[in-house]
């Protein structure tokens, strides 16, 4: 019976990575660059496709920015997507909606499960219809309304970017390493 194993790799993945940058750093910025660009559309896509309500108008998705920031300095070139003082200010519910908590780490109920006026499309809730189906008007007078009982989900796409981030991170990388 095997108790313990230990696997040495014969190369120093580190000393390769160093290689290949600094031949191809120029190929390797163009195509980060083009990663981040990427990613942003993905990040936008994986919001507007995962949205439960009809009728949203896209401000979340709208509101996360791609932000380049390039300096002489070292060859250097930095992307973000999202800037959180941005996003604040034209999507102040983008952690709510991400985490499906608020940053106190509670779970988010509408309005703290109390009344909340206005009307589905212009009538009252429908049992049949739950799960987003209908587009929520607020305080619209019709007199109609709702009393939340449950969180809001997460819809966490900000770790399911992070995940193509690394994934499409690798590819470039390898791709790099084998010239192409």
């Amino acid at each position: 019976m095997i108790s313990r194993v230990t696997i040495t790799p014969k190369f120093n993945s580190k000393r390769i990575i160093d290689q290949v940058l600094r031949t191809r750093w120029f190929t390797f910025q163009a195509r980060a660059f083009d990663l981040g660009k990427y990613l942003h559309a993905y990040i936008q896509n994986y919001i507007n496709a995962r949205r439960k309500r009809r009728g949203s108008t896209g401000n979340l998705a709208n509101s996360i920015d791609f932000h380049v920031q390039a300096g002489a300095g070292m060859g250097r070139i930095f992307w973000g997507i999202g800037y959180i003082p941005s996003l604040q200010k034209s999507a102040p519910y983008w952690y709510v909606v991400n985490y499906g908590k608020m940053v106190n780490n509670v779970p988010f109920v509408p309005n703290k499960g109390n009344f909340v006026p206005g009307s589905f499309e212009g009538t009252s809730p429908n049992p049949a219809l739950q799960e987003g189906v209908q587009k929520f008007n607020f305080d619209d007078g019709t007199g109609y309304g709702m009393r939340p009982k449950n969180p809001i989900r997460p819809m966490n796409y900000i770790s399911a970017t992070k995940v193509i981030m690394n994934r499409q991170f690798r590819t470039l990388l390898l791709n790099l390493k084998k010239g192409k």
